[in-house]
């Protein structure tokens, strides 16, 4: 039974993926990197390590221990941690140190490639969870407005500026403003930010990055994030079709259906002045 390692970070995405790489027959190690590992996951795993945010040294000790090959990072791990007050191990410190810049690609990556110098893959995230990437359609029964649609289209060109320059991924729109754009503090902090300007009405975009690296950062969406939507007064999400992680669809779809949140996948071919018309209709979110 070959070895495959999930570094888990916030949320319930790597359960998902832990037990998507068990039906594949794998043997799971979870290495939960803000130091715990929630108890439905280290269920799930064969074996699991917590370890404190910073001692990347352990990290790979534990690796080797347990003869990975391949690793998977899935769950959320704010950058801005990196900021505090954390104690960072030598060799946490000297790949920071060794950054020019620390946006999200350069710091994933620099760790990226230091598990590469021991024999440690990455692999992409689409290995495990290709299966909750669905394709374009609008979910919900209540569909985006014309407003909604003109922000959707403004929306996605500056959302892709900003991903492109590695900044964020997610803007919140309102009658053709940008209300706000996320940086170092996340999509949820995002919303709430633009939802606050914006007093009700608000759209959100989130997309993938215009040359996303399929090993990490994919946009994700699930409950939590949809709460956090309703709070803040949003009429509709639109996410990137094929290329967005939809957690608990199924659930997500009802409670959207309850709250009267819009929720879109959106092709980026199929974004016109026309799309509302031609997007389709509810539940139409096709998966791969």
């Amino acid at each position: 039974m070959p070895t495959i390692a999930i570094l888990a970070g916030k949320g319930d995405l790597p359960l998902v993926a832990a037990k998507a790489a068990r039906n594949r027959g794998y043997r799971v190690v979870v290495v939960g990197v803000l130091g715990e590992v929630a108890p439905a996951l280290a269920q799930t795993a064969h074996a699991s390590y917590p370890m404190p945010l910073g001692q990347w040294q352990l990290i790979i000790d534990v690796l080797k221990k347990e003869k990975v090959q391949d690793a998977y990072l899935v769950g959320g791990v704010s950058k801005g941690l990196l900021f505090g007050r954390l104690q960072l191990d030598e060799r946490t410190q000297r790949l920071l140190a060794g950054l020019g810049e620390k946006n999200d690609n350069a710091v994933i990556e620099a760790f990226v490639n230091d598990l590469a110098q021991e024999g440690i893959t990455v692999r992409p995230q689409t290995d495990l969870m290709e299966e909750i990437m669905p394709g374009p359609g609008v979910l919900t029964s209540r569909q985006p407005t014309g407003r909604n649609w003109s922000d959707i289209r403004y929306g996605w060109r500056i959302a892709k500026a900003i991903a492109g320059l590695d900044i964020g991924q997610t803007v919140v729109v309102k009658e053709g403003a940008i209300l706000a754009v996320e940086a170092i503090d996340g999509t949820d902090a995002t919303i709430s930010r633009g939802g606050r300007l914006a007093q009700g009405g608000g759209v959100v975009v989130k997309v993938a990055k215009p040359a996303q690296d399929l090993r990490f950062d994919l946009p994700t969406i699930g409950l939590g994030t949809l709460e956090t939507a309703v709070k803040a007064g949003i009429e509709a999400i639109a996410m990137e079709a094929n290329k967005t992680l939809v957690m608990d669809k199924d659930a997500l779809i009802q409670r959207a259906d309850e709250v009267g949140v819009a929720l879109v996948l959106v092709d980026e071919r199929d974004l016109s002045p026309t799309c509302e018309q031609s997007s389709g209709g509810s539940g139409r979110g096709r998966d791969n």
